[in-house]
């Protein structure tokens, strides 16, 4: 019998990554004798699977996306909870608030709010010394009129405040292309609660720089970072591939772990798994967008099989109920997630998929289309049309294996209404759908 108690906010209707972080936090959870309670909102939880429920020794009705809802309602019911997590992004303050009100182990609901707002992460981190872009928070069309003005000749990032997996997020060469940034905003998905124009949008001078990503955990309030994440994506800034590891020379990945674990202190964030966004530039590491809460598009996955014998969750659970922490493994091997994506059109058929699935190296994968599907252009990172995981034991194997796996998923379409309209909109800040599946 379970003595102490999980509480974890947002644990349906995930993506498919979501769904394994899910599956592997009830399983090292349970394997530490940890109750599970979840909570997600009537509506997802109605959605749900039985198996997806079947994770969970109870569930809870609850708004996961409201910090004040969830904070009358641990106020209201003051539930028998040892610790709370979450995986998803829009439930880290929601869990904030809940481990606040509860008196639980958790990250400040003020710290929490700063990251999920960009603005005011870029403000801090600059405050503390550490190079930033220049940036703006804006209420409207003039307000960006009047950052471009201010910092050109560009280029410039138009992004929501708070969003999430790329959704509204937009390079601008020109300030002619202002408008069709700005619309994008408005454009409702089905990862957001609200159109990310709702709570105003920031505009940022162009980053020149490889993208990265540090993955960690803190431990005792003390940033450990785990793995470097290399990273490709395309010219609407979507991720086509994660790999671990990153390729960076020791002095650099050496650095850009400093940076990080300077800049979780400077914003206040103590506890948890996190995801910190990163450039190497000519002038050094310039941070991006922090995140409390474990990376999407299966990078847990990479990480855990990159340190092998890592529990990653598991690791998480015991510093939340102030239990000592195994020793963290050592790194070793490579691990990649690679994104396909089909051309535009009404998908006739899927070739080479079940090869894939029977790899021995594959650790992961899903296919989000089945024929029948009209494919337009891909708008978010929940969008794209196929994904694996691969893990190889030599670093140097990664890229081969990759890229001949990749090869053996062929998408047939053919031409419809809808993608042939969808082909000939773009502005020139989105990506090429109509090509084959991405190189590696």
């Amino acid at each position: 019998m379970a003595d102490v108690t999980l509480l974890v906010l947002g644990i349906a209707g995930m993506p498919p990554w979501g769904q394994d972080q899910i599956r592997r936090l009830a399983a090292q959870a349970r394997r530490r004798g940890v109750a599970l309670v979840g909570a997600d909102t009537p509506d997802l939880l109605h959605a749900a699977s039985a198996a997806e429920l079947a994770l969970f020794d109870d569930v809870v009705h609850l708004d996961v996306h409201s910090p004040q809802a969830c904070r009358s309602w641990a106020a209201a019911t003051r539930p028998e909870v040892d610790a709370v997590a979450t995986v998803r992004e829009l439930s880290v303050l929601p869990a904030a608030v809940v481990a606040e009100e509860l008196g639980l182990c958790g990250n400040s609901p003020e710290a929490v709010s700063r990251v999920r707002n960009k603005d005011l992460c870029r403000r801090r981190l600059r405050e503390a010394g550490f190079p930033q872009p220049l940036s703006v928070l804006c209420r409207d069309a003039e307000d960006a009129r009047r950052f471009l003005r201010d910092t050109g000749p560009g280029p410039w990032i138009v992004k929501p405040r708070d969003g999430l997996a790329s959704i509204g997020v937009s390079r601008i060469d020109h300030p002619d292309q202002l408008p069709g940034a700005l619309a994008r905003l408005a454009v409702p998905s089905g990862a957001m609660p609200s159109p990310a124009a709702a709570t105003g949008f920031l505009m940022e001078t162009f980053v020149t720089g490889d993208e990265y990503s540090a993955e960690g955990i803190l431990l005792r309030g003390v940033p450990h970072v785990l793995a470097l994440t290399r990273k490709t994506v395309t010219e609407g800034f979507i991720s086509t591939s994660q790999q671990v590891p990153s390729g960076l020379d020791e002095a650099t990945a050496r650095a850009a772990g400093d940076a990080v674990a300077r800049g979780l202190t400077a914003v206040g964030i103590t506890h948890g798994i996190f995801h910190v966004e990163l450039w190497v530039t000519s002038s050094g590491i310039v941070l991006g967008e922090f995140h409390c809460r474990g990376g999407g598009d299966y990078i847990h996955a990479l990480i855990e099989h990159t340190r092998p014998g890592l529990e990653l969750y598991g690791t998480l659970v015991d510093d939340l109920l102030g239990r000592a922490p195994e020793p963290l493994p050592a790194s070793s091997g490579a691990a990649r997630v690679q994104f396909l994506f089909a051309p535009p059109g009404r998908l006739r058929a899927v070739r080479g998929w079940e090869e894939v699935i029977r790899h021995p190296s594959v650790l992961a994968a899903h296919l989000h289309v089945s024929p029948g599907d009209v494919i337009a252009r891909h708008k978010d990172s929940f969008t794209r049309s196929a994904v694996f995981v691969t893990g190889t034991e030599r670093p140097e194997d990664i890229d081969d294996l990759v890229t001949s796996l990749a090869a053996r998923v062929g998408f047939e379409t053919e031409d419809t209404e809808d993608s042939t309209e969808a082909s000939n909109d773009s502005d020139g800040t989105d990506e090429d759908e109509s090509a084959p599946a991405p190189a590696v």
